[in-house]
């Protein structure tokens, strides 16, 4: 019976060892529960800093893409805008080359006319200045004989004047009553002048 007893008392205390290794184990298992605990309560408010943060980034990616779709717009609408630009300047281009090439056939054409109305007109020119240069020589050759017929008839008629007053104080005189004068010296004085101009003159022609 004693050693029944030993026995049981060794079973029984061997039973306590092992419900005091498994209370030990129990409250270790209790405390990383706790811990763990602990640690999902962090990771729960890690986890919603994250969903906020998330929420914030998904606001600020639906800006962006919102602001993104006006740019993607607006430079389609400028990408339009410049191909029209574009075709508008080729326009200008090809018409300012139309009008470069029509004025240039023009000034050439004009230049064309303007040589040949210079030469016309140098022709005319020419052909004018030579007859002008003959009437001048035939007006030089005119004035050189009347010239020479005014001093002809200055010459003469200093010369007969000469004579007609020495005839007019021989008339004074009396001599020209004593004399049988010539049928010429019977005209008076002004008309033998007119008769002796009219003389001359045809003589010098």
């Amino acid at each position: 019976m004693a050693e029944d007893s030993g026995a049981i008392l060794r079973h029984i205390s061997s039973l306590k060892d092992m419900l005091d290794k498994v209370n030990k184990e129990i409250e270790q298992n209790i405390q990383k529960t706790r811990e763990i605990e602990s640690e999902i309560v962090r990771h729960s408010e890690t986890e919603k800093e994250y969903l906020m943060k998330e929420s914030e980034l998904m606001k600020g990616v639906s800006i962006a893409e919102f602001e993104l779709n006006g740019i993607i717009q607006l430079a389609a609408a400028e990408t339009d805008s410049l191909k029209v630009m574009e075709g508008n300047l080729e326009f200008q281009k090809a018409t300012l080359n139309g009008i470069r090439k029509r004025f240039s056939k023009k000034m050439e054409k004009f230049i064309e006319e303007s040589k040949g109305f210079q030469a016309n007109m140098l022709g005319d020119l020419n052909k004018d200045l030579v007859l002008l240069l003959k009437e001048k020589g035939s007006l030089g050759d005119e004035c050189e004989n009347l010239k020479r017929k005014v001093n002809t008839i200055e010459c003469s008629s200093h010369d007969y004047i000469a004579d007609t007053l020495q005839e007019l104080n021989m008339d004074n005189s009396g001599i020209a009553a004593k004399k049988h004068p010539k049928p010429e010296l019977l005209m008076p004085p002004c008309h033998k002048l007119v008769l002796f101009i009219n003389i001359t003159v045809l003589t010098s022609i």
